[in-house]
């Protein structure tokens, strides 16, 4: 009898040791990586400036996943296509949480559906944006994006020399239109826009990577500390309440207007109604906008800096316009069809120096096996997105280097997306289920701003006293989650006499 007992503990012992193996495996079942210290583990191996490129150099090191403990978050960096798209994508039931930032939680009052989690609010407030902002219904906003590139062409004219601060103002008023149906703003410097913009930059800084200690899970008992200890609690919490007030504002207003009966196309108009509840309505719109507004106006600063190290693409890119568009119009969204080196060199930007080289960070929200891999739940997953998009087995030789025709096929028409990119042929709007909503809004509003600028004007390199070119350095970034290149000048010369007489009379025909 005891022997038969025995026998069954021996078992049952057995069986614990063999589970226990099987879920919480030895640290030697995780991916590879670089060794860190007791407790804080590779938090003081975090690259401050430019991370991308040390993860690239570790990918070469350790393989396509490098694991990462910062302070006892476990954390995994993607490197290649084919890991990205089988967890990110293949896999996004479990994949597509966000991290618990509890700062950015504080300013937004966890209500900014970009960073919350996947639950069913999310969900509704995604189908929500993705009414507003699907392929067929961004053709609405044409007008207002033509709009905008006659307003820029005609600041480029009169100022030159602050071409970004164009930009930002094209990417601001077009955002603030199509998400609240505002006419086209001349001037930034809007309140509102201010407002708005100083809210995106928090949290931009409360979502990158040690900002704050008490995102590390070894920290993580700081957030019950008293109020009066925590200034970043305070702070966020008294920016959440006033934001709050004049998100709701904006999003009654336009209310106010649909219940006038006026026709409002916006976004807003769409969500509100969608929901009773103005407060959800109002920070679902607002969340649409701080995701649209600095990023266009990022990538037509390094679109800029693209046509001055490749002048060669430029002169294509003209050529086109020549024979399709002419000397005696602007170019419009009925010319898209025909312009396929311009939409080549849209893909292109985006994969040569996206904005967001490291993505938004995702979470696993369970257990998962990969490649003999052990994933903890609650792992924070990035994408060396920059890895990818300079993989010269996928891009070729040359992906170093800025070259549009690689979208194309020999005949010069735009060929099918390359690798599994949801027909983008880059990776710059994410992944799965946290794929942007608005791409096909930015798309199109870096199309026919480029070819806009193509058309009017000559972008080259400022020469220095000797007569040589000064030409910037495309690795010098200012450092964020969302990356513009550093500080340069150039050239904007007008290519035509008649451009002027052009831009003036188009902005007479929409009664600007």
């Amino acid at each position: 009898m005891w022997s038969t007992v025995l026998f069954y503990i021996g078992v049952i012992l057995i069986a614990l040791r063999l589970f226990k193996k099987l879920r919480i495996p030895p640290r030697s079942k995780l991916p590879p990586g670089p060794t860190g210290l007791p407790v804080i583990g590779n938090l003081f191996q975090l690259p401050t400036s430019r991370p991308w490129l040390v993860f690239d150099e570790w990918m070469k090191q350790y393989g396509p996943i490098v694991y990462l403990n910062i302070a006892g978050q476990n954390t995994i960096v993607l490197g290649t296509h084919k890991t990205a798209a089988d967890l990110l994508d293949r896999r996004a039931n479990i994949y597509s949480d966000r991290p618990d930032f509890v700062v950015l939680n504080l300013l937004t009052g966890g209500m900014h559906w970009a960073w919350t989690q996947a639950d069913e609010l999310w969900r509704k407030k995604r189908r929500g944006a993705h009414e507003a902002m699907n392929a067929q219904t961004a053709k609405e906003y044409f007008p207002y994006q033509e709009t905008e590139s006659v307003i820029m062409l005609d600041q480029l004219l009169a100022d030159p020399e602050n071409f970004t601060d164009h930009f930002q103002r094209a990417s601001t008023s077009l955002t603030l239109t199509i998400v609240y149906g505002w006419p086209p703003l001349i001037d930034s410097a809007h309140p509102n826009v201010l407002h708005i913009n100083r809210m995106n930059q928090q949290l931009l800084i409360a979502a990158a990577p040690g900002s704050f200690w008490v995102e590390f899970k070894h920290f993580k008992w700081m957030r019950y500390l008293p109020k009066w200890m925590c200034a970043w609690r305070r702070d966020a919490e008294n920016a959440f309440n006033h934001d709050s007030v004049m998100f709701e504002e904006l999003s009654a207003d336009v209310q106010k207007r649909m219940d006038a009966g006026d026709d409002v196309t916006c976004v807003a108009a769409k969500i509100l109604q969608e929901t009773e509840n103005l407060f959800e309505a109002s920070w679902n719109s607002v969340s649409i906008y701080s995701a649209g507004a600095e990023t266009t106006s990022g990538q037509l600063a390094w679109f800029m800096q693209a046509m001055i190290l490749y002048p060669e693409a430029q002169l294509l890119a003209q050529d086109e316009l020549d024979r399709v568009v002419g000397p005696d119009r602007l170019p419009t969204f009925d010319d898209y069809e025909h312009l396929p080196f311009i939409r080549a060199t849209v893909k292109e930007i985006l994969r040569w120096r996206g904005v967001s080289p490291l993505g938004l960070p995702h979470r696993l929200s369970e257990d998962d096996y990969y490649e003999g891999y052990f994933l903890p739940k609650d792992t924070t997953c990035f994408v060396n997105i920059w890895s990818l998009h300079h993989d010269t087995e996928v891009y070729g030789a040359d992906a170093e280097h800025f070259n549009p025709k690689r979208f194309l096929d020999a005949n010069g028409n735009l060929q099918s997306s390359i690798v599994d990119t949801k027909d983008e042929g880059h990776y710059s709007y994410g992944f799965g289920k946290r794929i942007c909503v608005g791409r096909y809004i930015a798309n199109n509003s870096l199309f026919i701003h480029i070819a806009f600028l193509l058309w009017a004007f000559n972008i080259t390199a400022k020469v220095d006293a000797d007569g040589n070119p000064i030409l910037p350095d495309s690795l010098q970034f200012n450092e964020g989650l969302i990356v513009r290149p550093a500080p340069f000048s150039c050239d904007i010369i007008p290519r035509k006499m008649d451009v002027s007489e052009i831009i003036a009379q188009a902005k007479a025909d929409r009664g600007l």
